[in-house]
């Protein structure tokens, strides 16, 4: 098994806005493309921040070569009513991108929302209300996009990457609550992100909600969830971690998934996983505890070493929680460009950060 390291950080968009939640991906042609929430940074007029605003979108950054970005972001994709939140970019076989996201809107405080509807308090003056969970398709390379699409569920939220099977039909995992506990949604489209359905589910267990889910498919076909968790009371689980990694696997297609087990990796932030071939797989995430910074850890093929994996301490200098949403691209040298949101200090602006990795013997 090859060892990781750190060759150096990057900064890849920093400026006055609050820029979060990228994502990135290498088109079939070799280019990259980035998308990342963008929405205005509140600090000063709030106090703090809320990932629930009504003007953010869906951003976008292009590269030739992972290493050289554009100098401002472009919109991906915006909504008049509502605020993207966590768009996700996803390049199947045939080129085709797909992008996954859902969408909060903002209502006054007290006005009235959809019965049963998942809703949060927004700095105290309005609420926000989950709107529902989208996917949309580019066959251009990311310059024209079609119209969302809605995914099966209510009040589910999507984060993780997609997984395109053998037989082209595309998987994607969605997360929300369902009697108290939050579950983890398989959901199938054999049309590309035409048409979706639900085929299973992945029920929180053991005291901990299942949030923010991320989908490998192994050289054996094995499908495997990486599950960030929370408890779902303080008193749950006493003396056990708050948000410990969990894993589930499939071996028919995401029908049925074996018992959810916990691993020794923790952190209330997704775990995103990168497949490197014969290199194994690359998993990352935010620590979002104190020394607030980024980690990872590298897989074999197979995912079944999760227990002897060395994790590798990215960096510790973060200026607190509101870090972390990594995802990470193989460049055409072979190092690993590992993507995430930061910031260096309290009150400091959010921006998205860079850390070049590289494998050796």
């Amino acid at each position: 098994m090859k060892k990781l390291s750190v060759v150096e950080h990057r900064i890849v968009c920093k400026d006055d806005q609050y820029n979060s939640f990228p994502s990135i991906a290498m088109r079939r042609d070799g280019t990259y493309i980035m998308t990342f929430r963008r929405a205005p940074d509140w600090q000063k007029t709030f106090g703090h921040v809320s990932h629930i605003d009504p003007a953010s979108f869906a951003a976008k950054l292009e590269s030739p070569d992972g290493n050289n970005w554009d100098s401002a972001p472009s919109v991906l994709y915006d909504d008049f009513f509502c605020g993207v939140q966590d768009p996700r970019l996803h390049v199947l076989r045939d080129g085709t991108l797909m992008c996954t996201f859902f969408k909060w809107k903002v209502t006054e405080k007290g006005d009235p929302v959809p019965e049963g509807s998942f809703s949060h308090n927004v700095y105290g003056k309005w609420t926000g209300t989950l709107v529902g969970s989208f996917s949309i398709r580019s066959t251009d390379g990311g310059d024209t996009w079609d119209e969302p699409v809605q995914l099966p569920g209510t009040n589910v939220a999507i984060q993780g990457d997609c997984v395109e099977m053998e037989d082209g039909s595309v998987l994607a995992l969605t997360y929300g609550q369902d009697n108290g506990v939050s579950n983890v949604y398989v959901l199938q489209s054999p049309d590309r992100g035409l048409t979706w359905t639900q085929i299973s589910a992945i029920p929180g267990c053991d005291g901990y909600h299942f949030h923010e889910p991320n989908l490998r498919l192994t050289p054996s076909g094995k499908l495997v969830a990486f599950i960030r968790t929370a408890k779902v009371s303080k008193d749950a689980n006493p003396g056990l971690p708050n948000s410990p990694l969990y894993t589930a696997e499939s071996l028919d297609g995401g029908l049925t998934w074996s018992r959810p087990v916990p691993r020794a990796h923790y952190s209330p932030s997704p775990f995103h996983v990168l497949d490197l071939g014969d290199d194994g797989v690359f998993v990352s995430y935010g620590y979002r505890y104190e020394p607030f910074g980024i980690r990872a850890f590298l897989l074999n093929p197979e995912c079944d070493n999760c227990e002897e994996a060395e994790e590798l301490i990215v960096r510790e200098d973060g200026g607190g929680s509101d870090i972390g949403y990594t995802s990470a691209a193989r460049l055409h040298d072979g190092t690993i460009l590992l993507t995430y949101y930061y910031f260096d200090k309290t009150g400091g602006i959010r921006y998205i950060a860079g850390t070049v990795c590289s494998l050796q013997e």
